[in-house]
């Protein structure tokens, strides 16, 4: 799923009358990560502050290996650059990469071939949904290796049908100490998001107007939410990047059609083309609002995502033996 960690919003295959079929959201989706630097940010980020994610790391004794799981790995652009981070000051790394697109897997394993630094790093890739992988207990939680080290969950809670079942399964997947990284859609500083806000407004007013879905896409903050009722330690780094909306202004190209079923499905809980016709001018005249110009005459929305670090406390492992988890 996470092509950038960029698993977004899926909608369900049973409202195919409402949503696009899954061939042509993943096209959207294409289009989207064309056309903004989430994959660019992303990448920087784990150049330039992942090595802090790996100090919190518990050290491995006597030679033990260290333990990654990648939630939603997709096509691993992620996870390879994570990995040779981690591989400098973890000599013995054992990565399991998760996600049900076999042919986004089929991308990690070509990444992983031609990266040399890679060589000494053992992968071992699954293809299943993260629901279904955090209900069977995996074969490699041995007792020589019960629990994980670090596991990432990189815009992919957008999928799963509980934020807190998944981060509380995959957080008893790690050992004293263990690292999760998280990263979602923000609502704060994402212009987005406030088009949206403004265009429901606006359609709710309008009395003869077809209405809209309701959107229900995840945040991050219903992920703080789940941490502070969990009562989890975390922190949390707000990220900046921006969508090119050009073509969604001109709507004449294909490009520009498919963004715009992106964004609406993401934000609105349908395509763009099932819009009634007055609700798709009241939607691009809110989205020229948002648009900041650049001069070479691109029209840019402004976006955050927010990446929380939680770590595994003493206090939790305690709490966890009592419970009978081991």
């Amino acid at each position: 799923m996470n092509n950038c960690g960029t698993s977004h919003w899926l909608p369900s295959k049973e409202d195919k009358m409402r949503t696009l079929k899954e061939h042509q959201y993943h096209r959207s989706l294409d289009e989207f990560l064309r056309r903004c630097d989430q994959e660019q940010v992303m990448l920087k980020w784990i150049q330039n502050n992942f090595s802090r994610v790996l100090d919190k790391i518990p050290s491995s004794l006597n030679g033990e290996t260290t333990r990654f799981i990648g939630v939603g790995c997709g096509n691993g652009i992620m996870d390879v650059e994570m990995l040779k981070k981690a591989s400098e000051l973890h000599p013995r790394l054992h990565n399991i990469g998760i996600d049900p697109n076999g042919d986004a897997l089929g991308v990690f394993k070509e990444r992983v071939q031609t990266e040399p630094r890679l060589d000494n790093v053992n992968i071992e890739w699954t293809q299943e949904t993260a629901e279904k992988y955090q209900n069977v207990p995996p074969k490699s939680f041995t007792k020589e290796a019960p629990r994980s080290h670090f596991i990432h969950m990189l815009h992919m809670l957008y999928h799963v049908s509980s934020i807190e079942g998944a981060i509380q399964k995959y957080y008893d997947m790690l050992v004293e100490g263990g690292v999760m990284l998280i990263s979602l859609a923000s609502r704060s500083n994402n212009q987005l998001y406030n088009t949206f806000k403004k265009f429901e407004t606006l359609q709710s007013n309008q009395t003869n107007s077809s209405p809209i879905e309701r959107n229900d896409k995840r945040y991050s903050d219903d992920v703080i939410a789940v941490l502070e009722k969990l009562g989890f330690e975390y922190s949390v780094e707000s990220v900046e990047y921006r969508l090119d909306v050009s073509g969604c202004l001109e709507r004449k190209t294909e490009g520009g059609k498919l963004l715009l079923d992106f964004v609406c499905l993401t934000n609105a809980a349908q395509s763009y083309e099932t819009l009634s016709e007055e609700n798709q001018r009241v939607l691009i005249d809110c989205l020229k609002e948002s648009c900041t110009s650049t001069e070479d005459g691109k029209n840019h929305v402004k976006l955050t995502f927010d990446i929380i670090t939680v770590v595994k406390s003493l206090e939790g492992a305690i709490k966890e033996q009592v419970n009978g988890i081991k």
